[in-house]
């Protein structure tokens, strides 16, 4: 991973950082920054295989000779804390070093340029009232069928979806498992992803990793389900006493007041242009489609009836369709017969 530069330095460069190999240097937009010795050769193995996990004992042996007596596990502690700290990472929410428990460290942020072939996933916690079985059967049939649908939906004129070249994941998070993240969602221009956890509400700079805490009124706990057209505003669910109803918020990236777009809402979408919201409304084992402006004015039902379920209402590509998920509940089964189904999305 390292790039030779016209006066033969080996350099290694990552976000704001570059680290010369020759000089044993780390620097920060040109300044150096003091690191120790053994937090600079984790920062040297971790650079040279970017989106792997290097192991615990791997670090051990090659910084304490087999011969040297060391409290092993609080030392290695220490010297990541302290490379850490020179990089201003944190363990709890990582940009650069990811502890991967109970086997080692793994370097996220892309590196000279080229992102980490990561394999993984974000791990968001399905809403109380979701069924395992409704779940997999919705995703195995947006699956199967979401070709299909988005060719149906305005798009036949497109180029085909299947590629050859293999599909890379990348990591966007990396929550400990006992503070996962609760929602997500990615800005239109695909620049940003805002999620949340149990400590708060974040926007993150999907190319450098660069994350900022949103700043919302005390007590007000957000999770995004989408963002609006013009990468400013987010739409978020919250519950909010003392009738612990989810709500559909709409809140400013750079903070302030949210605004209340309906007292009940959940799997919301919003269409294309921005004009409008498709959302759920109803309990576990009834609920309904609901559509409504983008300001939260002519709500109306648009499909629901007694002991139907829905999930992942989508809008088509010009805005004038939804997809969704419909399934019944019946006789103690979630989730009986799902099927997809298209609605025109015209307002009165």
């Amino acid at each position: 991973m390292a790039v030779m530069s016209g006066n033969g330095t080996r350099m290694i460069q990552f976000g704001v950082f570059e680290i010369d190999l020759r000089a044993g240097e780390l620097r920060r937009n040109g300044a150096k920054i003091r690191l120790q010795e053994q937090p600079f050769q984790i920062l040297t193995m971790l650079l040279e295989r970017p989106g792997e996990v290097v192991s615990r004992e791997e670090l051990r042996t090659h910084l304490w000779p087999a011969d040297t007596f060391v409290d092993f596990d609080h030392s290695l502690n220490a010297a990541v804390r302290r490379l850490r700290d020179a990089l201003g990472d944190t363990a709890e929410n990582p940009r650069f070093v990811e502890t991967v428990a109970r086997r080692g460290y793994r370097f996220l942020a892309p590196v000279n340029g080229t992102v980490p072939a990561v394999v993984s996933e974000i791990s968001v916690s399905p809403p109380e009232s979701t069924h395992k079985g409704w779940i997999a059967s919705a995703a195995a049939l947006l699956l199967l069928t979401g070709l299909g649908v988005g060719l149906f939906l305005g798009r036949r004129t497109s180029p085909p979806l299947i590629s050859s070249t293999p599909f890379a994941e990348r990591r966007l998070s990396a929550n400990p498992s006992e503070d996962p993240v609760s929602g997500a969602a990615i800005s239109p221009d695909g620049k940003y992803l805002a999620f949340s956890d149990d400590t708060g509400f974040y926007l993150r700079q999907i190319d450098t990793g660069e994350t900022h805490p949103l700043t919302l009124p005390q007590g007000f706990r957000a999770m995004p389900v989408g963002w609006l057209p013009d990468g400013s505003h987010i739409l978020v669910t919250s519950v909010t006493p003392p009738s612990q109803q989810a709500g559909l918020w709409q809140i400013s990236t750079v903070g302030g007041s949210p605004r209340k777009l309906s007292d009940e809402g959940r799997e919301a979408a919003v269409s294309p242009d921005g004009s409008q919201i498709v959302f759920l409304k109803g309990a576990a084992k009834s609920q309904e489609l609901w559509l409504m402006r983008a300001d939260g004015e002519q709500s109306r039902k648009i499909a629901g009836e007694i002991g139907e379920l829905f999930r992942s209402p989508v809008w088509s590509a010009d805005g004038k369709q939804i997809a969704f998920l419909r399934g019944i509940y019946r006789h103690g089964e979630y989730g009986v017969e799902p099927q997809i189904e298209i609605l025109d999305a015209g307002m009165d």
